[in-house]
């Protein structure tokens, strides 16, 4: 019997590796607008990268500049290797493009973001094999501002953009990356990369999409991206970055 149940288990942990390592290779974006009661887990059966559009308030999370402009939460800082502390509303007035807050997700969960992200699993936005999903990381990004390409390794992961200035998305499954491109491109800006700097770039096929406040993108596993705030933007933009994971993509990933 004992023997019987770790055969069952082995194939049920196999199944999911095998699951995890598949991936579709479309150059198809899905769109949907939210609506109450919408079939979640049928869109991301399909494993393709999904924008939902006119995301309700409990969807988005109160991460605004009018909601939280006035907070003194603690903001702990680090320039030229010296540590010091500042409030949030503070921060918000004197920010500069290369100093962030430590304590990132400390000021999360003072905004309530655990909670914005439970709703998203709440209202069916997910799959049975889902593990509960962590608390996201917010975002606050001066005009310019750039975080250069990243893999992802969650089960599903969400760009949600909240205020602020709309961001701009590069995205190419890793099937349209060639392999000999992945390690130079890694971190880098991929709008300005020439063949140049990184030999046979031009064989990257990527989308590029602008993302508005009240909308999120939704990332299947194997997809590069990298997320940018217009040079000529007026404002900040304001967002936050969340990971839905199985036991399997918890366990090799670093989100």
């Amino acid at each position: 019997m004992i023997l019987e149940l770790v055969f069952v288990g082995l194939l049920v942990f196999g199944l999911l590796v095998m699951g995890y390592r598949g991936a579709v290779h479309e150059f198809q974006i899905l769109q949907k607008e939210y609506a109450p009661n919408t079939n979640w887990a049928e869109s991301l059966a399909e494993q393709l990268p999904l924008v939902i559009r006119t995301l309700p308030k409990h969807m988005s999370g109160g991460w605004s500049a009018p909601r939280t402009e006035q907070k003194a939460w603690a903001v702990i800082l680090r320039t030229q290797g010296k540590k010091y502390r500042t409030t949030w509303s503070n921060w918000l007035l004197t920010q500069t493009g290369d100093v962030s807050p430590e304590n990132m997700l400390e000021i999360a969960e003072a905004a309530k973001l655990d909670t914005t992200i439970q709703y998203w699993a709440a209202d069916e936005f997910k799959r049975w094999y889902w593990l509960p999903p962590r608390m996201p990381t917010p975002y606050v990004s001066l005009p310019g501002y750039v975080a250069g390409v990243k893999k992802t390794s969650a089960e599903a992961t969400v760009i949600t953009a909240t205020d602020g200035s709309p961001l701009e998305i590069w995205i190419a499954h890793e099937g349209a990356v060639p392999a000999k491109v992945v390690g130079p491109l890694l971190g880098k800006d991929p709008c300005i990369q020439t063949s140049e700097m990184i030999p046979w770039i031009s064989e990257v096929k990527y989308v590029e999409m602008v993302l508005r406040p009240g909308n999120a993108l939704v990332l299947p596993r194997h997809w590069y991206y990298a997320v940018r705030v217009p040079t000529n933007a007026d404002t900040p933009a304001w967002y936050w970055i969340g990971h839905f994971h199985s036991p399997i993509s918890r366990l090799i990933s670093r989100d």
